[in-house]
């Protein structure tokens, strides 16, 4: 009889997309065989989570969102108790959170991005001024948006100068670094990629294209409580955007080093039908009904097989 994979699932934490982390472990305990693992949960928001890592684990499952779960700090702690887990390393994590710095990364690889220009809160700059920068340089409408926050959180879709102040307060609630980014109307679509950076083979899997009703963007409300918007996958594009999406996606992967699974997003415009790059998950959503899952669908993976092949990535790192 073969041992058991002891495996901790890691959930919880203390971003605001908490109670999705939760969510999602609990998910992935569920599709898990107990025939097969022994299963633990490790919840980050607890005072004893620290001293739960720091015992015999044989792969951690990582389900935490945002600040303290896709930053690189969580990554960073596993490598310090050698524990191997799932998804990026320290370096590809942090660069994948921290937009401004990803979108200048994606770039130099001559993928487009929308224009962009940030904004330190300790800057102090008078809001007559960048009402003039943002004008010049990106235009209106514009996306505001704090450099490091998932699930849209904070995010939001400027119309005029007058909008500016409400949007960069909304913001700089969630983080001291902003950016400002060109607003570029058109079809939402996404892509996840699998695999680890120089190691493994990179698979792309079927992109999805996000419909939101009326006006709205795909933020937090729509994203995980909106029965409204529709994710149609495979998105019905032709083959030559779908390999484009496929193509850029992968790549975004292995510019920053990723490994196990990710999603970057994009948006294909209505004014030049050109692609444009939004961001990058190092950890995406991985309860049933969400993006990536619903990818693996596609290929015809069950949710216990689509969670299981990123354990084996997180066993070969």
């Amino acid at each position: 009889m073969n041992k058991k994979i002891n495996i901790a699932i890691i959930g919880g934490g203390v971003s605001n997309e908490r109670d999705i982390s939760l969510k999602t472990s609990r998910q992935i305990t569920e599709a898990l065989s107990t025939k097969k693992y022994k299963i633990s949960f490790i919840d980050v928001g607890k005072k004893d989570w620290l001293k739960k890592i720091n015992t015999k684990i044989d792969v951690a499952f990582i389900a935490l969102h945002g600040k303290f779960g896709e930053d690189g700090k969580i990554q960073a702690i596993l490598d310090f108790f050698e524990v191997p887990y799932t998804g990026s390393g320290v370096l590809a994590s942090a660069l994948g959170m921290d937009k401004i710095k990803c979108l200048e990364f994606i770039k130099n690889q001559n993928i487009n991005v929308p224009h962009f220009i940030s904004l330190r809160k300790r800057d102090g700059m008078k809001l007559d001024l960048l009402k003039k920068i943002v004008k010049k340089n990106i235009s209106y409408p514009c996306v505001v948006k704090p450099n490091e926050s998932g699930s849209s959180i904070g995010i939001s879709i400027v119309k005029n100068q007058a909008g500016l102040k409400q949007a960069l307060s909304e913001a700089f609630k969630e983080d001291s670094l902003l950016l400002i980014e060109e607003y570029i109307k058109g079809r939402e679509l996404t892509c996840g990629v699998m695999g680890n950076t120089g190691k493994t083979d990179i698979l792309a899997l079927p992109p999805v294209e996000i419909i939101v009703q009326g006006n709205k963007f795909f933020d937090y409300q729509e994203k995980y409580f909106s029965k409204t918007v529709k994710e149609i996958c495979p998105a019905d594009i032709n083959k030559k955007i779908t390999d484009e999406i496929k193509k850029a996606a992968k790549l975004a992967h292995e510019t920053l080093g990723c490994d196990g699974l990710t999603r970057s997003d994009f948006i294909l415009s209505e004014k030049n039908n050109k692609l444009y790059f939004l961001e990058i998950n190092t950890i995406p959503g991985q309860t049933e009904t969400r993006l990536c899952p619903k990818e693996a669908k596609a290929v015809g993976w069950t949710f216990q097989e689509f969670i299981e092949k990123q354990i084996k990535l997180a066993l070969v790192k």
